[in-house]
């Protein structure tokens, strides 16, 4: 049997809290517009779409904790994907339109914005653009 003092188990306690909000984000019903949708299969594949970019939303606080050095503030340590993302909400990527097609530019990114891609291990917009061969000229 495992004792535990005061101050731990009053922390275990009120972490119960995090676990409590990822299952109410289970239980509770997403915002999406009113979608008409013909055929139940539909209904399914879009619930099912749904329950996927959930999940993908909460790997990804997940991955980003379990990054962080043992050293970690505790506000880091609480980062959700909310605030990850938030992060990002300013980022653009700017498109300009020439005779010969489109081109994509990257803007530069804040140094929070390059810790959150380092730590997770993601690469910059930029390099994720040099990956993507470029589209042969119309004929």
């Amino acid at each position: 049997m495992t004792h535990y003092n005061a101050d731990t188990l009053f922390t275990k306690f009120k972490g119960q809290n995090y676990a409590e909000e990822a299952n109410h984000q289970w239980k509770t019903p997403l915002a999406v517009h009113p979608v008409f949708l013909k055929n139940p299969r539909r209904v399914e594949a879009l619930v099912f779409l749904m329950m996927i970019a959930l999940m993908a939303y909460y790997l990804l606080q997940r991955m980003y904790r379990q990054a962080l050095p043992p050293e970690a503030t505790a506000k880091q340590k609480r980062t959700t994907s909310e605030i990850i993302l938030r992060a990002f909400s300013t980022y653009l990527l700017l498109i300009e339109h020439t005779r010969v097609g489109r081109v994509v530019h990257p803007l530069r990114l804040t140094k929070r914005q390059r810790d959150i891609l380092n730590l997770l291990g993601f690469l910059t917009p930029a390099q994720t653009l040099a990956r993507i061969p470029p589209r042969p000229p119309p004929e």
